[in-house]
């Protein structure tokens, strides 16, 4: 059993500054593990570990056009929520996209396309996955295709854990805001956290029955409202079985939503405190230029256009659309050619960059 705990090392941070600054030295160390985990993979016979080595070796030197094909895929089956989180652009109804859920049929021509190549499939985005009806037949679809890691993220309100577990899936991940009810609703609006609780429970005892080998993550996302509660909740979560208990750093999209947020203790901030208090927003640690993610990564919207990120919510920058489009041709196509020299070139002009910090590399699984 692993509990993430709170990191508490402030050299750490400004090293890894240091190292971002220093756009080579970060590129040369961001490709080794690259080497090292596509190498690993090719041994042992692991599904997209090649096209991980062949993207690494384009991202080394800088390419607009990629060898290998994205093995790290995030599929969106809903874009459409029950709660009211106010930082979540669905949650704060900002998200400038018609509600819509992908149909089964949909997800299977997805599926098709991306299986020869895809590592790690997470079914997330802006929405509550388990609101789509068919979500349970898209996660057995995926593992009949032989995706080796499929992953989901929800808020935990409607999840059948019987259905979860007979799925076979690798792994779910649930997140809370509090261990009381009033100080999980402050972010989690519109949330029962009884009800979250209770779902948890049932599906660590249906995995425990089932002897199913899945993995069961709950999320606690920190704020200045719960910050006092950390030692309990991974406490709590060892109690009742969990796998991996996680402390989240929040993330804000504005100076009022870091003041009404941010924790008390500034190393658990994403944000530089000094350009905060001048009032900007503005991550601790950048790029000057490039990113790796771009070189491992898409996210599928929920009509199927394929977005370069996570970071890009309101589907702003559409390379292509999957169900009409082969993913290499899209991958390497005009728009995401583009789009990758804007960001290795002069990311400071794509807007979708301005929060991130990109640290880190797609893993294999």
């Amino acid at each position: 059993m692993k509990f993430t705990p709170l990191p508490h090392f402030p050299n750490s941070e400004r090293i890894k500054g240091h190292i971002k600054q220093n756009a080579f030295f970060y590129r040369f160390l961001v490709s080794i593990k690259g080497v090292i985990l596509g190498s690993l993979g090719i041994l042992r016979n692991q599904k997209g570990a090649k096209e991980h080595l062949f993207s690494t070796a384009s991202f080394f030197v800088k390419s607009c056009s990629i060898s290998g094909m994205p093995t790290n895929i995030t599929i969106e089956p809903t874009n459409i929520c029950n709660l009211r989180c106010p930082v979540c652009e669905t949650g704060a109804g900002v998200l400038n996209r018609g509600k819509r859920s992908m149909t089964l049929e949909e997800f299977k021509v997805i599926a098709d396309k991306i299986s020869p190549f895809a590592n790690t499939l997470m079914f997330y985005f802006m929405g509550e996955p388990f609101l789509n009806n068919d979500i349970y037949e898209m996660i057995k679809y995926a593992k009949n295709k032989e995706i080796p890691f499929v992953t989901t993220c929800t808020n935990g309100s409607f999840v059948d854990p019987e259905k979860l577990v007979e799925s076979g899936i690798d792994e779910v991940s649930f997140q809370i805001c509090g261990l009381t009810k009033d100080i999980h609703k402050i972010y989690r609006t519109g949330s029962d956290l009884n009800l979250v609780m209770n779902n948890l429970k049932k599906t660590i005892c249906a995995r425990n029955a089932s002897k199913s080998k899945m993995r069961i993550v709950c999320g606690f996302i920190l704020m200045k409202q719960n910050e006092h509660e950390v030692d309990d909740f991974k406490k709590y979560m060892q109690q009742i079985g969990v796998d991996e208990a996680i402390v989240i750093d929040p993330c804000v999209r504005s100076l009022d939503q870091g003041r009404n947020f941010l924790p008390s203790d500034t190393n658990h901030w994403l944000y530089d405190p000094a350009a905060f208090e001048r009032g900007e927003l503005k991550p601790k640690i950048t790029l000057k230029n490039g990113c790796p993610w771009i070189y491992y990564s898409v996210a599928i919207l929920a009509n199927g256009d394929v977005v370069p990120c996570c970071r890009d919510a309101n589907g702003y920058l559409v390379m292509g659309n999957i169900l009409s489009q082969d993913m290499k041709e899209i991958w390497n196509g005009k728009h995401f050619q583009e789009f990758r020299k804007k960001v290795i070139f002069n990311r400071s002009e794509v807007d979708i960059c301005n929060l991130c910090s990109s640290f880190g590399i797609a893993r294999l699984r």
